[in-house]
């Protein structure tokens, strides 16, 4: 089968699209053949060699998937030839999870072997493209608004980086739960964009201060919630910015991950910090959102979609952050 491997780190010249031998299934598995699979800033990190994520070379990378069951292990009961699928990359055992395009061979490529437990049917209105946007970004938008930040109707939600895939998820579960939604990007075109998925101001961070920004449209009150994928760059900015009894959501690092702490705010105004990673999400979440967008209740956005072979273009296009949205690729 056709792949998108990579045999050492570094930039997207490192992948290499090349045959490699179908995946064995074992007797608990399924071969599913990839018909989408969604990049993350994760699989950025992994080429580069920065994740904290040990993977062994060479690797093929790819967390979010969608696709059809082509083969089942013998142990397999209760699915069929041709269903409808996408994959929680989550593998659970007795010990650390493992992640499906992090610790184990990922969907940049034309088949991928999974454990029958990480598969979930999907229905047959939901497209591939819009299934395999599902389980980081918008996993993450459910797990951490709801369950990590109990987001409540009427509260108030500053969602950084909202061009990205997550942010972009988070601004939309945000508007469904009642919030109102200040956005931030980069660029006036991305805030655009995020005003008509549902963000009620936006803010363009390249030219004014967010927490100067934050201030006038809040009254000097400050936001309930934020949901920050940035870290260390923004970290005192967003503990000025909260209201008292604020929640501070750790998502992301993509603006460095270690920075000292100013504890005064946190402890005067009762702040709580959370992080939030996607692969502590309980299995209904992923459920949650497949329903969701089912129901046309949620629109995921897909800036664009690339052949396999294009993998390296993809990439670049997120590295450099030129997308609003999720980008796809079809093996």
């Amino acid at each position: 089968m056709k792949a998108i491997m990579y045999h050492e780190f570094g930039g997207v010249e490192v992948l290499k699209y090349e045959d490699v031998p179908d995946p064995e299934i074992g007797d608990d598995d399924v071969l599913v053949k990839v018909k989408a699979v969604s990049l993350n800033q994760l699989d950025l990190r992994l080429r580069s060699g920065k994740s904290p994520r040990p993977i062994d070379l060479p690797h093929i990378g790819g967390v979010d998937i969608a696709g059809e069951v082509g083969a089942v292990g013998k142990n397999v009961k209760d699915l069929n030839l041709g269903a409808r699928v996408v994959i929680d990359p989550t593998v659970k055992s007795d010990g650390p999870p493992k992640i499906i395009g992090v610790n184990l061979y990922g969907g940049l490529a034309e088949n991928v072997k999974v454990p029958a437990r990480n598969v979930v049917p999907i229905p047959d209105d939901l497209s591939y493209d819009e299934a395999s946007t599902l389980p980081i970004c918008y996993v993450t938008a459910w797990y951490g608004l709801h369950e990590r930040g109990g987001l409540k109707r009427g509260e108030t939600i500053l969602v950084h980086a909202a061009g990205s895939g997550t942010g972009s998820a988070a601004v939309q579960v945000a508007k469904l739960s009642g919030a109102r939604v200040i956005a931030t990007a980069g660029t006036d075109e991305k805030l655009s964009s995020a005003k008509k998925i549902g963000a009620d101001e936006t803010i363009n961070y390249s030219k004014s201060d967010f927490m100067e920004e934050v201030r006038k449209v809040t009254d000097n009150r400050g936001v309930d919630v934020i949901f920050d994928q940035i870290g260390a760059s923004v970290w005192e900015k967003n503990l000025l910015t909260l209201a008292p009894k604020g929640r501070l959501l750790l998502v992301g690092v993509v603006g460095g991950g270690s920075s000292t702490i100013n504890l005064g705010p946190v402890i005067v105004k009762d702040i709580s910090i959370l992080g939030v990673t996607v692969f502590n999400a309980p299995r209904n979440n992923l459920i949650n959102v497949i329903n969701l967008v089912s129901q046309k209740t949620i629109s995921p956005v897909i800036d664009r979609t690339f052949p396999l072979k294009e993998a390296a273009s993809a990439q670049k296009l997120l590295e450099d952050r030129n997308q609003f949205g999720k980008v796809v690729l079809h093996p």
